[in-house]
């Protein structure tokens, strides 16, 4: 997996449009579109380090899989992976294990 489709499923995952993310960037909608489609077309670093900020990522995970989500603890939409785990912490351990039957049933 490159980073084209990384870029695409963290946008997915996070439930954003391409629009609210190009904006964000500051960089045209076509232009981000090329990054994500079949054209596959690879930002320039500075573009590609405002992207990864923006999805509290890192560019090594953008681009090879590497060193994933929530990269700083201030950048913009924090990874909800991170932000349960540190909410996950904070329980009892009977909350924990009441917390993991939950999800077990809403994942099913």
């Amino acid at each position: 997996m490159g980073f084209r489709k990384r870029l695409r499923e963290e946008i997915e995952y996070r439930g954003l449009l391409v629009k609210e993310v190009s904006a964000a960037v500051g960089i045209s909608n076509s232009t981000f579109l090329s990054y994500i489609d079949a054209r596959g077309v690879l930002p320039n670093v500075e573009t590609a380090v405002k992207i990864a900020n923006y999805l509290g990522v890192t560019v090594e995970y953008l681009v090879n899989g590497d060193d994933g989500r929530a990269q700083s603890p201030d950048s913009p939409l924090k990874s909800e992976k991170t932000r349960l785990a540190e909410t996950y912490e904070k329980l009892s351990a009977r909350d924990k294990s009441l917390l993991i039957k939950i999800a077990d049933v809403m994942a099913k």
